[in-house]
């Protein structure tokens, strides 16, 4: 299984994504399957991506043949709008591989917000900007999303209603019938007394996190097409060094790994 952490921040330089080579363009973390990519220098990324950030950011992805790598790590939260140029180049890179595919989505923000700057895309919009542009996606599942936020976004997008399910546990996708799976994972998710983030975060435990990714794994097994994870701290976060910063990111994402 082939891993990628694509950083913004430059927060997995202080995480254990550790370097094994000395060459910055093409270090290679954690083993000999997985890559780091350095995207700091890419300027109108944080929470927004404009039009150049976009166009640099996949001819890059490009570049570096983004869809051979099953899991995908790109930074905090601030940057989830990369699930959305991943499926674009899942999607352009199909190849006839699939005629449509699901989202399930760990999240506690349903990121279905459009911008005040209108359709530009960015990382509370991600989820709204694929339903617009793919008509490959069946359905977007969302686990673990606020009440409060749920019910915002409802009221706003009315015209999303058949293609956005909100779960409140793994065990209620049993009665859809899903196809292939995009999975992704914000680790705000994740309750803030076991895992800081750079947002406000849910409730869910690292552990119940564990369970629904076995349980995916076991029902879905080669039919999930990728996994992409956000949701760091930032680097200078007072509490990277605290037991819910860095170590406690490290479990995550070596968990993540392990389960797929």
């Amino acid at each position: 299984m082939n891993v990628i952490a694509i950083d913004f921040t430059g927060i997995y330089e202080n995480e254990g994504f550790t370097f094994l080579t000395g060459d910055k363009s093409s270090r290679l973390v954690l083993n000999e399957d997985t890559f780091y990519a350095s995207f700091k220098d890419v300027t109108g990324t944080n929470c927004i991506c404009d039009d150049y950030a976009c166009e640099e950011i996949k001819k890059r992805l490009r570049e570096l043949d983004i869809n051979k790598y099953k899991v995908r790590f790109f930074d905090s939260g601030n940057y989830h709008y990369m699930s959305k140029l991943l499926i674009d180049l899942m999607c352009e890179d199909n190849s006839d591989k699939f005629d449509e595919f699901d989202i399930i989505m760990f999240d506690h923000h349903p990121d279905m917000k459009w911008t005040s700057y209108g359709d530009i895309l960015s990382c509370g919009s991600w989820v709204l900007n694929a339903l617009k542009d793919h008509e490959e996606i069946g359905r977007v599942y969302i686990i673990g999303a606020d009440e409060k936020l749920i019910s915002e976004v409802v009221q706003e997008n009315p015209e999303y209603a058949k293609r956005v399910a909100f779960l409140h546990e793994i065990d209620e996708l049993e009665k859809y019938e899903i196809t292939n799976v995009y999975l992704s994972i914000d680790k705000d998710v994740i309750s803030d007394s076991e895992l800081a983030t750079n947002w406000d975060q849910g409730n869910m435990s690292i552990e119940r996190l564990r369970h629904c990714l076995d349980e995916l794994k076991k029902r879905f097994s080669d039919r999930i097409l990728a996994v992409d994870v956000c949701g760091e701290c930032m680097p200078d976060d007072e509490r990277l060094f605290t037991d819910i910063g860095i170590s406690a990111s490290n479990a995550v994402n070596s968990m993540i790994i392990d389960s797929f």
